[in-house]
C-alpha cells in the first residue's frame, strides 16, 4: 500500500508530503487543492502503466506546474510504499522518468455517466478489468466478474449468495429497498442494456446510475475468483497483479445524488473494503459518509490507526495546507478543524439566536 505521496512543483503543492492510511478522506472547501492531489496519483498512475501522465481536458506541463516553483522546475510526484520502498514520476517540458510501480487500481471521477440504457462492452485482448473514463465499462466490468465471489466482511446481509451481483443488490438495497437491478450483454452490439425494476435508468433517477460505479469499484477490487475458476486467463493475471502491486480505489463524491442514509451505508462499505485489504482514496463533501466510517471505527470493523482524515485549505499564497484529526476507536475526533464538516453545528447555532 501506499503510505505517502510526496509532490513538488505541482500545482497548488510546491513541496509536499500527505500520509495515505488504507482509507483516506479528503475534504475541504472547493479549489483548496483535493482533486489535484487526486489528479497527481492518476498521473503517477498513467505513467506506471506506460500511457500519457498528462490528463485529458487538463492542459500540459505548464498548466500543471506550481505558479510557485521555478518555469524550469520539473513536477516530481513519489509514492511512498508501507514496505519503505519508493518510486517516482518525474516531469519536465523535454523529460519524462516514469514510476516502476504502482497499485492496481479502479478510479470512479466525480464526472461520471448519469443514468444510461445502454454502455459500450470493452474490446480489447486479454484486457483486465478496467472502469474506463466515467464509468463508462461498468457493466463490463460487472459482466465480467459478477460470478466472482465477495469475501465474507462485505457481503450484505441481504444478499442471497456471496456472488459480486447478489453482494451488489444487497448494497443497492440501502439506496432504495426493495430495487431490481437486472443487465444483460449484446455482445454482437457490443453493448450491455442495464433495467432498475423493468424500467429504462433514465426513468428512475441519478441516485442508482450514479452509485453503480462506485459499488462495483470497491467491490470488484475485492472479488475472488469464483467457485469454478476464472473462465479466461486474464482472471489469473489480475489475481497476481493485485496481490503483488496493492490494490486501489480512487473516489471522487461516491455521496452524489445519495440520501444522507445510502451516504452513510457508503461509509461504511468503504471502511469494510479497507479492512478486506484494498487502499481506499475518497474525495467527499458528505459528513454523513464520514460519519459511516467513524461507526465502523467504533463497532470494530476498521481499526482507527488504518484511517487518515485530510482537511484541505489554501493559505494567502495559495498553497495547499494540510489539517489531519486523528480519529480514536470510539469514532471520536481528537479536534475539529474551522470548516470541517461543522457547518450543520454552525447552521443550528445561528437558528438558535433569538431575533
Amino acid at each position: 500500500m501506499i503510505s505517502a505521496i510526496h509532490l513538488k512543483a505541482f500545482k497548488s503543492y510546491p513541496d509536499a508530503e500527505i500520509p495515505f492510511k488504507p482509507l483516506t478522506l479528503l475534504s475541504g472547501l472547493n479549489n483548496s487543492g483535493k482533486s489535484s492531489l487526486i489528479q497527481a496519483v492518476r498521473m503517477y498512475q498513467q505513467a506506471a502503466n506506460g500511457q500519457s501522465p498528462l490528463l485529458e481536458h487538463h492542459g500540459d506541463v505548464s498548466d500543471m506546474r506550481s505558479r510557485l516553483s521555478f518555469p524550469s522546475d520539473a513536477i516530481e510526484i513519489m509514492c511512498i510504499f508501507t514496505d519503505g520502498t519508493s518510486s517516482r514520476f518525474h516531469l519536465n517540458d523535454d523529460a519524462l522518468e516514469n514510476p516502476e510501480r504502482c497499485p492496481v487500481s479502479f478510479y470512479v471521477s466525480a464526472d461520471r455517466l448519469g443514468p444510461q440504457t445502454v454502455l459500450p462492452l470493452r474490446r480489447a485482448f486479454s484486457a483486465l478489468p478496467d472502469m474506463g473514463e466515467q464509468g463508462r465499462y461498468v457493466l463490463d466490468v460487472l459482466g465480467r466478474l459478477r460470478d466472482s465471489r465477495i469475501p465474507d466482511t462485505l457481503v450484505h446481509p441481504k444478499a442471497q449468495s456471496k456472488s459480486l451481483q447478489h453482494v451488489l443488490d444487497g448494497w443497492l438495497s440501502e439506496i432504495a429497498p426493495g430495487i431490481e437491478f437486472s443487465f444483460e450483454p449484446d455482445a454482437k452490439a457490443d453493448v450491455s442494456r442495464a433495467e432498475i425494476d423493468t424500467f429504462r435508468p433514465v426513468n428512475v433517477g441519478f441516485g442508482l446510475s450514479y452509485t453503480l460505479p462506485i459499488l462495483v469499484a470497491v467491490l470488484g477490487m475485492v472479488a475472488q475468483a469464483p467457485a469454478d475458476g476464472w473462465v479466461n486467463n486474464w482472471g489469473e493475471r489480475w489475481d497476481e497483479k493485485r496481490q503483488s502491486e496493492g490494490r486501489l480505489v480512487i473516489l471522487e463524491n461516491p455521496e452524489a445524488h445519495l440520501h444522507p442514509q445510502g451516504q452513510t451505508a457508503m461509509g461504511r462499505l468503504l471502511a469494510l473494503a479497507a479492512a478486506s485489504g484494498v487502499q481506499v482514496l475518497v474525495e467527499t463533501h458528505s459528513d454523513h459518509l464520514m460519519d459511516g466510517i467513524r461507526l465502523a471505527v467504533k463497532e470494530g470493523l476498521l481499526d482507527a490507526d488504518n484511517v487518515a482524515f485530510h482537511y484541505l485549505t489554501k493559505n494567502k499564497e495559495g498553497v495547499t495546507e494540510v489539517k489531519s484529526p486523528k480519529i480514536y476507536q470510539n469514532g471520536k475526533l481528537d479536534f475539529w478543524p474551522d470548516g470541517f464538516f461543522d457547518q450543520a453545528l454552525k447552521n443550528s447555532a445561528l437558528l438558535a439566536k433569538r431575533g
